[in-house]
C-alpha cells in the first residue's frame, strides 16, 4: 500500500519536534493499569521479565517492545497499555534482556536481537494455539520486530505488526544523536547503559571494559566498546550495517504499519524508505509532526497520544477475521473499526486515523 495520509494533528504550540519528544517525559499521568510482572527463565540460562496485562484473559495478545533502555513505565508504553486495558484487551510488555535490569550473561540486547521475541511468541503459541498475536516495537524495539519478521517470513505467527518512531539507519541515527539538543537524549540513555554495565562488573567481559565507561561520550561509543564485541560484530559500524532495519523491509511477509513523524530529530529524511521499497502489505504513515515517540495532541479533556488507538485500529482492521474471534466480553459492543478510530477511541475527538494516499 505504501505511504498513508495521516489523520494526526498537533496544535501549533506542540508542533516543534523537540517539544513533542520531551513533553511525554513531563507527563505526570500514570495511565493506571493493573499489570503483572513475571520473570521467565530462558533456555540459555538467562532470564527475561515480561509485564502482563489481563494475562489470564481471552482474545488477542499484543506484544510490546520498548525503545532503547525503555521500560514498562515509559510513557508511550503506559499510554498504549491504558488504551488496551480500557478496551478489555491483553498485552505483554517484553522487557529488554539486560536493559534496565542487569541480566546474568554478558550479552544483552541490540537492534538485531530477536531471540527473546521468538521465545515469547513460541511460548504463547504453544500454550494458546489459536490466540491472534500482534507485535508493536517502539524505536529500537521496532527494528527488532522487523528483523524477526524478516527472519521468520510466513512462519512468524504474528497476524500483523507495527513500529513507532522507527530508525531506519542506525549509523545515521547514531551520528544525529551527537547534534544539538539530541545530545541530551543520548546522554540520558547512555547513563542508563553505564549504570547497568557497572552492575555487571563481576563478569570478566565487563570488568575488562569498566575503565572505558567514564570516557564514553555517546551511544556510538558504547556500541563500539560493549554492544559490538559482546554480540559478535567487528565494530559499531559493522553492527549498524548488519542490523539497520531499512534493508529488511522487503522481506516482511506480515501486514505491517510504520508510524513515524517527518520531524523526528533522530531520523534523517534521506534514510526514509522510498515507496518502491515497501511491499503492498507494508504501510508507512508519516505525520508532519510528532518528534521521536511523541505524537501528543490536545483535546477537550486534556492531552492524548495518537499511537494507541491508531495501532489497535490498524491491527483489528488489517485482520478483519480477528473481529470474529473476539468475544463480546473482550471487545464489548463497539467494534474497533478504523473509520471510527481517534486518539482516545472516540470519533468525535479526532479525524479518522488514516486513509490510503491518493
Amino acid at each position: 500500500m505504501g505511504e498513508l495520509a495521516s489523520g494526526f494533528q498537533a496544535p501549533w504550540w506542540l508542533r516543534h519536534s523537540h517539544v513533542q519528544t520531551v513533553a511525554p517525559h513531563l507527563d505526570p499521568r500514570r495511565f493506571d493499569v493493573a499489570i503483572e510482572q513475571r520473570r521467565h527463565e530462558l533456555p540459555d540460562g538467562d532470564f527475561v521479565d515480561v509485564h502482563w496485562l489481563n494475562r489470564e484473559g481471552s482474545g488477542p495478545l499484543f506484544i510490546l517492545l520498548p525503545g532503547m533502555q525503555g521500560t514498562p513505565d515509559s510513557t508511550y508504553i503506559r499510554a498504549l497499555l491504558g488504551e488496551l486495558s480500557r478496551r478489555g484487551l491483553r498485552a505483554a510488555v517484553l522487557c529488554h534482556r539486560g536493559g534496565a535490569v542487569p541480566n546474568r550473561l554478558a550479552p544483552f540486547y541490540h537492534a538485531g536481537f530477536t531471540e527473546h521475541l521468538g521465545w515469547l511468541v513460541a511460548t504463547v503459541r504453544e500454550q494458546e494455539p489459536t490466540t491472534p498475536l500482534y507485535a508493536v516495537g517502539f524505536s529500537l524495539g521496532g527494528s527488532m520486530v522487523i528483523r524477526y519478521l524478516a527472519q521468520t517470513g510466513h512462519h512468524s505467527h504474528l497476524r500483523a505488526a507495527a513500529a513507532v518512531s522507527l530508525t531506519f539507519d542506525l549509523a545515521s541515527t547514531a551520528a544525529r544523536a551527537y547534534e544539538g539538543i539530541n545530545q541530551l537524549y543520548q546522554l540520558r540513555v547512555l547513563r542508563s547503559y553505564q549504570r547497568v554495565a557497572r552492575l555487571k562488573a563481576h563478569l570478566p567481559e565487563y570488568a575488562s571494559r569498566l575503565g572505558a565507561l567514564s570516557g564514553l561520550r555517546g551511544i556510538r561509543d558504547f556500541d563500539e566498546v560493549f554492544t559490538a564485541p559482546l554480540h559478535g560484530f567487528s565494530d559499531a559500524q559493522d553492527y549498524y550495517r548488519r542490523c539497520s532495519s531499512r534493508q529488511f523491509l522487503g522481506d516482511i511477509q506480515t501486514p505491517f504499519l510504520i508510524l513515524n513523524a517527518g520531524d523526528d530529530p533522530l531520523v534523517a529524511p534521506d534514510t526514509l524508505p522510498s515507496p518502491g521499497e515497501l511491499r503492498s502489505h507494508v504501510q508507512l504513515e508519516l505525520t508532519p509532526h510528532g518528534g521521536h515517540l511523541g505524537f501528543m495532541y490536545r483535546h477537550a479533556s486534556g492531552f492524548g497520544y495518537y499511537p494507541p488507538s491508531r495501532l489497535i485500529s490498524f491491527f483489528l482492521q488489517e485482520q478483519r477475521e480477528a473481529h470474529e474471534s473476539l468475544s463480546p466480553d473482550v471487545v464489548g459492543a463497539r467494534v474497533l473499526a478504523v473509520e471510527a478510530a481517534d486518539e482516545g477511541g472516540r470519533a468525535d475527538q479526532h479525524p479518522p486515523a488514516a486513509r490510503a494516499a491518493q
